[in-house]
């Protein structure tokens, strides 16, 4: 049948999408390598089933979010019509919802039952711990949720879990939150999938009914499944066996989630008469990202063989940035994209790929440096994550004992401290006009039981008063972290909550060590203040404009699923991509390696490795070498740009503008102009140096263009053309470049760019 005679939805499908979509009966794997229209081919197949002449309730086709089940729901609709309507396309979780709706009765439930949310779990685990006495400083709700998510996934009943994974007091936790479940007629999250199966195989006649009604399967995400997810559709498939499944063992990235690429691996065993389609070509990327891509994961020894080729061709070669540490890299990658911005790309184009949340960081830094308007996807930024906020609150308080929000914030993590004693303590502070510090020691020296806590909290912070001017920002703030015993209560958490959480903390000491151009011979507090004032000012974008969208920061993980004209994959190093741990196993180094390949793939047309020489020991203490990826060795050197100069110009002079800029620098100040209104690449107006004073205070002065940033100090008094009069209070490196920190007489605090914002140095008679 020629493709004009076909039936619309076989119409522009290549041979083995048109295989995958017409072969109908019995057991089917079907391997989907990345960005080779998988979509398609699920969407048509239904579309398929349907015009063979299946019912559509006989359908139940499964995927792993509901964006995906209305993206699939929509495009069947859009090739069949009102027909697909009675179609099951969901969720594994709908879609057993839907079931229990209707069966859960088996199990004594009532068919009104409830599905608790996370935060209702929580509650319920608080409760649990409180009924017991347990201790939550070593054993917090989140870390009991954590140990039934993962015996649930495995199937494990708490009184069945080995000893070495949870201990007796855990397990008897387990139990009173599984009763409390029950008696409140609840099922959590886990639950919605264990139950179901439960009642398949506890009740043959009810799995015979569901067989017969759900006839043909299709299972998309494949690698993704856990064990019960397996063995649900086992069973459901177990009859006609007409089931087909769709994935990429190329792209299980999800062990931590507790998915199991076994399950597609050893889909031929589970099904011996299983036939194999392999869509392996590429509708996405250019030729040079998917050799790179197949260079990498083809290391791999547990996978599945399958070579992603395009008829597009090779298209440009990769790009490698290596810079000296964290900060200079992210400074590079904005310089390459202001020249990608001049060229035919826009912020929206971009994305920014990196292993996990810490590494967001200087790329925020830089990018708001550069004034380029960023998302960060699955995020705070890392300024207003939580871990991080608490330690700028200590930070504050340590600097400013009248810092009413910092202490309030210092407080609530400390166990102990009634709302009386908080209230009591502002009341004294309002009466008298005292600082918080001062309302608080008063209020400590009062006999009464709430006094203690209040107590032990002010010791602590006199201590770090104390320790403040022996330790540079990084140590400080790990000083604060580990004695106030933050450190101890984040660990305490789920592992992995608990890991990204310290990671950050990692960065946050880190971040305060970067180098800083301050006054001469800066006290401790005064390099911790600086700090403080980067932080706090990294956040003020909001004047940034979004005419030309974002650039897009995630990590590896949430990338899956996306694609961008322009990719920058960050931190090839060893301990960043791949992440290691202290026991890493062979097959972790795989999972990483696959999560590479996800990260790779995401590219269509540019794609720029980046990586760094050194980074600072974890709270200071020095540089520590950093070398480059294992993975990067993989990758075949004929498919990198020959190697050319540093990236970034280095620092030249503030001078005049030329009188006849380059058409490059043209292009660039107007795309800067447009992300940026309020203060483009030129800056404001600019007065000659002979310019009226503003009052008369000033009128015995002169205005003189600075040589070059080097000559602008702290103390020194500037001119800005739009904000007026000001002082220097500091100098901030921020990646490769410099920000200026100014009193302005009108404006207030503000941060410059002196690069992008002149200023005219005041000289006084």
């Amino acid at each position: 049948m020629s493709d004009t005679n076909a039936p619309e939805h076989l119409r522009g499908l290549n041979p083995e999408q048109l295989d995958a979509v017409t072969c109908t009966e019995g057991p089917l794997l079907i391997l989907a390598g990345a960005g080779s229209g998988k979509t398609r081919v699920l969407t048509r197949r239904v579309a398929h089933l349907l015009h063979i002449g299946v019912r559509p309730w006989n359908i139940l086709a499964v995927t792993f979010t509901n964006k995906a089940a209305r993206e699939m729901a929509e495009r069947v609709h859009a090739l069949v019509g009102p027909a697909g309507k009675d179609v099951r396309l969901g969720t594994f979780h709908s879609t057993c919802s839907f079931f229990l709706r209707h069966e859960i009765e088996r199990l004594g439930y009532t068919r009104g039952f409830v599905i608790y949310d996370q935060d209702d779990q929580l509650r319920v685990a608080k409760d649990v711990i409180k009924e017991l006495k347990v201790d939550p400083d070593k054993f917090t709700p989140k870390a009991l949720l954590g140990v039934f998510d993962r015996a649930k996934n495995r199937l494990t009943l708490p009184h069945n879990l080995p000893g070495e994974e949870v201990t007796p007091v855990a397990q008897k936790a387990l139990r009173a939150y599984e009763r409390r479940l029950r008696e409140a007629n609840a099922v959590d999250f886990n639950d919605i999938i264990n139950l179901s199966l439960r009642i398949l195989r506890e009740h043959p006649d009810v799995l015979e009914r569901w067989r017969a009604r759900w006839r043909y399967l299709l299972v998309d995400e494949y690698q993704d499944t856990n064990l019960a997810q397996y063995h649900l559709i086992r069973l459901l498939a177990g009859g006609r066996r007409n089931l087909a499944v769709v994935g990429d063992d190329d792209q299980s990235i999800y062990a931590f989630r507790g998915a199991d690429i076994r399950n597609i691996l050893d889909f031929e065993e589970d099904f011996p008469d299983a036939r194999v389609i392999r869509l392996e070509q590429n509708y996405r990327s250019t030729g040079s990202v998917l050799k790179a891509a197949t260079a990498v994961v083809r290391n791999n020894l547990r996978r599945k063989v399958k070579e992603l080729w395009t008829s597009e061709g090779d298209g440009e070669p990769l790009h490698l940035i290596t810079a000296p540490d964290e900060e200079q890299e992210a400074a590079r990658v904005v310089e390459e994209l202001k020249g990608l911005f001049v060229s035919q790309y826009k912020p929206a184009d971009v994305a920014i790929i990196y292993r996990t949340n810490a590494r967001s960081r200087p790329f925020e830094q830089a990018l708001m440096h550069a004034r380029i308007p960023y998302n960060l996807v699955g995020a705070r930024r890392f300024y207003e994550r939580r871990e991080v906020k608490d330690m700028l609150a200590w930070a504050r308080l340590v600097l400013n004992p009248s810092d009413g929000a910092a202490f309030a914030r210092v407080v609530g993590l400390r166990r102990g401290i009634g709302d009386k004693a908080i209230e009591q303590v502002t009341a004294e502070a309002e009466a008298h006009g005292l600082s918080v510090v001062t309302a608080a020691r008063r209020v400590a020296a009062q006999p009464g039981r709430g006094a203690k806590p209040l107590k032990d909290l002010l010791a602590l912070l006199d201590l770090f008063i104390d320790e403040l001017p022996r330790h540079s920002p990084g140590p400080f703030l790990q000083l604060v972290a580990e004695r106030s015993g933050y450190l101890d209560a984040v660990r305490s958490e789920g592992a992995d909550e608990a890991e990204d959480r310290l990671r950050n903390l990692s960065e946050l000491f880190n971040a305060a060590e970067v180098e800083e151009t301050i006054t001469e011979n800066p006290t401790p507090g005064e390099r911790l203040q600086l700090f403080l004032d980067r932080a706090t000012l990294s956040g003020q974008d909001d004047d940034l404009d979004n005419s030309q969208g974002r650039v897009t920061l995630l990590t590896a993980h949430l990338a899956k699923g996306l694609e961008f004209p322009v990719v920058f994959v960050a931190g090839l190093c060893e301990g960043s991509f791949p992440m290691l741990r202290e026991r890493t196993l062979e097959e972790d180094v795989e999972e990483e390696r696959r999560l590479l390949y996800v990260a790779i793939t995401r590219a269509r047309q540019r794609l720029t490795f980046t990586r760094y020489l050194r980074r600072m020991r974890y709270g200071g203490g020095g540089w520590a070498d950093v070398p480059r990826s294992r993975f990067h060795d993989e990758i075949p050197p004929e498919l990198f740009q020959a190697p050319r100069g540093r990236l970034g110009a280095p620092a030249t002079p503030l001078a005049r503008p030329s009188t006849v800029p380059s058409e490059a620098q043209k292009k660039l100040d107007a795309f800067l102009k447009q992300v940026n209104p309020s203060g483009g690449a030129g800056g404001g107006r600019r007065g000659d140096t002979t310019n009226a004073p503003e009052n008369d205070e000033h009128s015995e002065r002169t205005l003189r263009l600075p040589k070059s940033v080097e000559e602008l100090r702290a103390g020194q008094e500037i001119h800005h053309a739009e904000l007026g009069d000001g002082k220097i209070v500091s100098r901030v490196s921020m990646g490769a470049g410099l920000m200026l920190i100014v009193m302005f007489n009108k404006a207030g605090r503000k941060m410059i760019d002196p690069r992008r914002d002149p200023l005219e140095l005041i000289l006084r008679r």
